[in-house]
């Protein structure tokens, strides 16, 4: 049986600091990421895992996902590559996810930051690609073999949530990766947009912090904050048209079929 999931953010640092945290930075990382809110919701959703658990994170902070496109999902033998645009954060993951639901018979794989592996309840879902040194090796070949198997994947290709520009909210350009992968392993790709975003706060402090010239992602720090302020909304998710592997042809690079899929999502 799945044990209930609880952060410990103590235990976190003193693991990747390597010594035993001071107590202000302890409870500066607490306040940042309310641990003691997040092991309340954790306890009330329970010991669910995979999928369930998302839907049910969903239910516990009353947060709705409207889908459109559903009919678009293809449901029979077909290995999919999910791309999405990165409006949020973490809620990003959960509303797609609750979205491509009904065709992940067996199984959604989702390349994800490590720091995530704490959610137990979801580690089996995710691909943790932030570590680095003597283990990258290892990590490319549980990329690759996630990308050769029958599981769905969920790529989010700007890989940071989106930041507000003089002409809205979108992502920075997309990495390419997704299309050499597709291509190399045969997969679809379904394009999905998130229509959401963050507090006014949160793309205040990205600005500011990008005119100091400081290139510590201070603003990533208040992202699980900026989850419990999208309690008891609605996230709108789209599901376009799958574009086949093959469509990526020589005819342009990687990176110029990577930014065509995202103004492609955009469109949606």
């Amino acid at each position: 049986m799945t044990e209930v999931t609880q952060i410990n953010i103590k235990g976190e640092l003193t693991k990747r600091m390597k010594k035993k945290p001071n107590g202000l930075m302890v409870k500066i990382a607490r306040w940042f990421l309310i641990e003691d809110w997040v092991n309340k919701r954790l306890r009330e959703i329970g010991p669910v895992k995979d999928l369930d658990f998302m839907a049910d994170t969903l239910r516990c902070l009353n947060i709705k996902v409207e889908v459109k496109g559903i009919e678009k999902l293809p449901m029979q033998n077909s290995r999919l590559l999910f791309v999405c645009n990165h409006p949020l954060g973490g809620m990003d993951v959960l509303s797609a996810c609750t979205a491509v639901r009904p065709a992940c018979e067996k199984g959604l794989l989702i390349p994800a930051n490590d720091l995530l592996m704490q959610l137990t309840n979801i580690k089996d879902m995710l691909i943790p690609v932030n570590k680095v040194g003597g283990q990258s090796k290892d990590l490319l070949a549980k990329v690759n073999a996630a990308y050769a198997s029958d599981q769905q994947l969920m790529f989010f290709p700007a890989g940071k949530v989106s930041r507000k520009h003089k002409d809205g909210i979108y992502d920075d350009a997309w990495k390419k990766t997704f299309v050499s992968k597709a291509v190399e392993f045969q997969r679809d790709v379904v394009p999905i947009r998130i229509e959401a975003k963050n507090s006014p706060f949160f793309y205040r402090l990205a600005k500011l912090r990008a005119k100091l010239g400081i290139k510590l992602n201070i603003e990533m720090l208040l992202l699980v904050r900026e989850t419990r302020k999208q309690s008891n909304k609605t996230i709108t998710v789209t599901i376009g048209e799958p574009i086949p592997w093959q469509y990526f042809d020589v005819s342009k690079s990687a990176n110029e079929w990577a930014q065509e899929v995202r103004k492609i999502t955009y469109e949606l």
